[in-house]
């Protein structure tokens, strides 16, 4: 393995994923774990019987909080780390491409 590749702490679906989190929230940054679950079937089209994975290692990945049962089932999306969309270059040089 070349020095010059890191590897991803956190994948590309989940920067993305996050990303269109953040479009969605307002100041407060917080959403209804139903709105998250259904971002993820219609826009992503992931299968029900991920999502709860999918939150779970969202939280462990520090990209959301999970506020639990006592804030109404809402979750509580984290500041962007990195885009994506603005950092395509440096992704495709990690993953070998250039």
């Amino acid at each position: 393995m070349d020095n010059h590749k890191i590897k991803f702490e956190k994948g590309i679906i989940y920067l993305c994923i996050h990303k269109k989190l953040n479009e969605c929230v307002g100041a407060d940054r917080v959403m209804e774990k139903r709105i998250f679950f259904t971002l993820l079937g219609r826009q992503y089209h992931l299968p029900k019987s991920v999502h709860a994975m999918i939150l779970k290692e969202m939280e462990q990945l520090n990209m959301i909080e999970d506020l639990g049962t006592t804030k109404n089932y809402n979750i509580k999306i984290l500041p962007l780390l990195t885009d994506p969309e603005e950092n395509i270059n440096k992704f495709y040089k990690q993953l070998g491409f250039f």
